[in-house]
């Protein structure tokens, strides 16, 4: 089970406690950033109080957290959000994607076009090909780079109510807060809510904490 896996694994239970589902989970470095959804829309108050959460959390598992301090940001994945895994594609079949390929299909790596279908093996994509029509392309999941939904501005986005902000939306299409960082205890910095803590409230965007030291073998 990979690292990624291990954090979505230890904070489910407090995300599904939040009345939220985790969409993914992304280690980068000393960066943790953990997006989270729900029917109806994610709001920063929601994130907020989901972010204090999920740091008491990470801050008693030196085993999942980067060495040394880490960075946790909670936010909402966002309308054009990556998809990774067979479930994410699986919910987004009929709508527009784009993916980035380690191969050339069609003589391209890069698709556009609508998601047609999706297995735990591959997926395929009704892309525009070279006569003017329109080819459908199997793709091997392995053979995926990048991929992410496609956003059609001016126009609703089709059975996804929990993309849209229910109150105090971010400026942008991800709902966030950003946090000061949490230090290991005993360090020596000022507190808020009892914890201590470094930096300085910033834009709206993301949750930032420094954690304790801790690794993943």
């Amino acid at each position: 089970m990979g690292a990624e896996q291990q954090i979505a694994d230890a904070l489910s239970p407090a995300v599904r406690a939040a009345g939220l589902e985790i969409w993914d989970v992304e280690r980068s470095g000393a960066s943790v950033r953990v997006l989270v959804e729900r029917p109806g829309g994610v709001d920063l108050d929601s994130i907020s109080q989901l972010s204090a959460a999920l740091s008491a959390i990470l801050d008693q598992h030196d085993d999942l957290v980067p060495a040394g301090r880490y960075m946790l940001e909670v936010s909402s994945p966002g309308l054009e959000r990556r998809l990774r895994y067979p479930g994410h594609f699986a919910r987004y079949v009929g709508e527009e994607v784009a993916v980035r390929t380690t191969e050339p299909f069609n003589g391209s790596r890069r698709l556009r076009g609508t998601l047609t279908g999706a297995t735990d093996d591959a997926i395929t994509i009704r892309a525009d090909g070279s006569d003017d029509g329109t080819v459908d392309l199997a793709v091997p999941l392995t053979s995926i780079e990048r991929a992410h939904a496609v956003f059609t501005w001016g126009q609703p986005p089709k059975g996804r109510p929990s993309d849209r902000p229910k109150k105090r939306p971010a400026p942008s299409d991800e709902a966030g807060v950003n946090r000061p960082g949490v230090h290991r205890p005993g360090a020596d910095r000022p507190e808020v809510d009892g914890r201590t803590v470094d930096g300085q409230v910033g834009a709206p965007v993301g949750f930032s904490a420094a954690g304790p030291s801790g690794g993943v073998g």
